[in-house]
């Protein structure tokens, strides 16, 4: 893996809290996006609550400043998926 989203992807995957705004801006939007999906993958594998880290998704999308509906695409495995709306949720209301 040697492209920035699979290196924000792993750095995501290994680490349990989510970066400051500040701290994720020093990065491209795909590194950041790789980070929110892995993170988010990780948490859900964690906590068994793939809903609330989709809820985290939305905010770290929204803090981030990335596109939301590249981020969201991850998270929809039907089109009436719980944890979508969960995300833009999180996106519109979060914190």
């Amino acid at each position: 893996m040697e492209n920035h989203f699979s290196k924000g992807l792993m750095a995501g995957l290994k680490t349990h809290q989510p970066w400051s705004a500040s701290q994720a801006s020093q990065f491209c939007p795909d590194y950041r996006r790789g980070f929110v999906l892995g993170f988010s993958w990780n948490q859900a594998q964690i906590t068994g609550d793939r809903q609330k880290a989709a809820w985290q998704a939305g905010i770290l999308t929204r803090e981030y400043e990335l596109d939301k509906t590249l981020v969201a695409d991850f998270f929809s495995e039907q089109a009436n998926d719980p944890t979508v709306k969960s995300f833009f949720d999180g996106y519109e209301k979060g914190r």
